[in-house]
């Protein structure tokens, strides 16, 4: 379901790698990413790869926690993951199940 929203290519490519070495942790820090989501309070149904919202979310918390060396580019990224998560979480959008009010 939600936990295979990005393919390995795009998780290599979002972190500069053309290289299958590290496609486990990469997908490792997919995974913890969309458990980050869902433990914020944003439905599992809603986490899908269509949404735009999600996948540069999601995009931005792997550029966050991989390997980066550059502290200030690693804050960024991680800045605009809480930024996307905080947003999606206050929204009914992402929170509430159809047919459900707030």
């Amino acid at each position: 379901m939600s936990e295979n929203i990005l393919t390995k290519e795009e998780l290599r490519n979002s972190v500069g790698l053309t290289i299958e070495d590290f496609d486990e942790e990469l997908k490792a820090t997919e995974a913890a990413a969309i458990q980050k989501l869902k433990l914020s309070g944003i439905l599992a149904s809603k986490i899908t790869k269509d949404d735009k919202l999600i996948t540069t979310t999601i995009l931005s918390y792997v550029k966050a926690n991989f390997r980066f060396t550059e502290a200030n580019l690693a804050e960024r990224y991680q800045q605009v993951f809480e930024e996307n998560k905080n947003f999606m979480r206050s929204t009914a959008e992402y929170t509430v199940k159809s047919g459900e009010t707030k």
